[in-house]
């Protein structure tokens, strides 16, 4: 069977058209041989072909790329032919013809050919109706140099950009609503993921691991997930803080060691960047001094996708995309042990080191 395929963004790339269409084209082939499901694909004027032996919608559903697609016939790109298709439909309510006629050579525009279709079809079904705006049944045409493709169903795809044409780079997970989101965000402008997660509970690496899978479903390649010990990590920083009487800085160390930790690896697996969830102001890590703070070293881009939401719109966000069931699975409150009652919500560069000297002092 047949299914025609559309972009969107795409075609705006000039001359760098081709090498998005390879790649998205390639991006289908992967997932199509992950889900073993046998199939050629081709790129025709504009559209990919997907020849498969079984449906594929729910496939094309999750590749970026895609703006739509349709289950279709193809005939060869003549009057005679799809004139003998379409006369064969049936059609018993309201309906309207929509012809895209890709191929210029074609001997009658696209509003010419869509009226002398109607009319055939009016012929053949007694109880049919041309509505334009009221119909229950759109009839497509899409008309190639050489092949031409006749659909009555459109599925809206994922959109955005192929996996790989922005590069790659690690988004920072955590059992929570908006970091997935945010990677979501990312792999849909084109980034290929890996992810790294600092380790707090069990019952938040499942969630993480969850979150992975999820993404996965999105992903023409298999998505890398580092798990670092958050307790090795930041606790011995965290002691010293309590014991200089600073631990309202604990969220602000925390977090600089968890972009520090991010940036190496994304420079050992040669990512561009590093992703993370953070909405401005929602908690007292992520006001605008603390963030100057907290990325003030990092030598890598720092792409914060969720930067303007506020939670409502992330969690409808979340609940449009899917990833909504997984957070409800488990609300439970925060598992950091080392979460201070008060955290620092307002910090300068030249604050943070003065602490950051005086527990190096003590430590020395």
């Amino acid at each position: 069977m047949f299914t025609l395929v559309r972009y969107s963004e795409i075609g705006t790339k000039g001359d760098n058209r081709g090498y998005f269409e390879e790649l998205l084209r390639r991006n289908i082939m992967a997932k199509l041989n992950e889900n073993s499901i046998r199939a050629e694909v081709d790129i025709e004027e504009s559209r990919l072909i997907v020849n498969s032996e079984s449906n594929v919608n729910h496939i094309l559903s999750k590749v970026f790329g895609i703006s739509s697609f349709s289950p279709a016939v193809r005939v060869n790109s003549t009057v005679e032919e799809i004139e003998r298709e379409v006369s064969k439909l049936v059609i018993d309510r309201k309906f309207r013809v929509t012809v895209n006629r890709r191929s210029k050579s074609f001997p009658f525009t696209s509003q010419e050919f869509s009226g002398r279709l109607g009319e055939l079809i009016l012929r053949g079904n007694e109880n049919a109706k041309v509505d334009l705006t009221g119909y229950e049944i759109n009839v497509g045409v899409d008309i190639g140099s050489k092949f031409t493709y006749i659909y009555d169903k459109v599925i809206e795809g994922p959109g955005g950009m192929p996996v790989r044409s922005q590069g790659k780079g690690v988004a920072l997970i955590s059992g929570g609503i908006d970091s997935p989101v945010a990677a979501y965000m990312m792999m849909k402008r084109g980034m290929e993921l890996s992810l790294i997660h600092y380790f707090q509970s069990s019952r938040l690496l499942e969630k993480v691991i969850r979150n992975k899978e999820f993404l996965e479903q999105y992903s023409p390649y298999p998505i890398e997930l580092k798990i670092i010990d958050h307790r090795k990590m930041i606790g011995k920083t965290v002691m010293e803080l309590r014991k200089r009487g600073e631990e309202r800085w604990t969220c602000i160390f925390c977090k600089r060691a968890m972009y520090e930790e991010g940036e190496k690896y994304a420079k050992e697996i040669g990512a561009r960047g590093i992703i993370t969830g953070e909405d401005l102001g929602q908690v007292a890590s992520q006001t605008i001094e603390n963030l100057n703070t907290i990325e003030e070293k990092i030598s890598v881009p720092v792409f914060r996708p969720l930067i303007g939401f506020d939670k409502l719109e992330i969690e409808q966000l979340s609940e449009k995309i899917g990833l909504f069931d997984i957070f409800l699975s488990d609300t439970t409150s925060c598992d950091c042990y080392f979460l201070p009652p008060r955290p620092r919500t307002r910090s300068t560069i030249e604050e943070f080191r003065i602490v950051q000297e005086k527990i190096s002092e003590r430590s020395a």
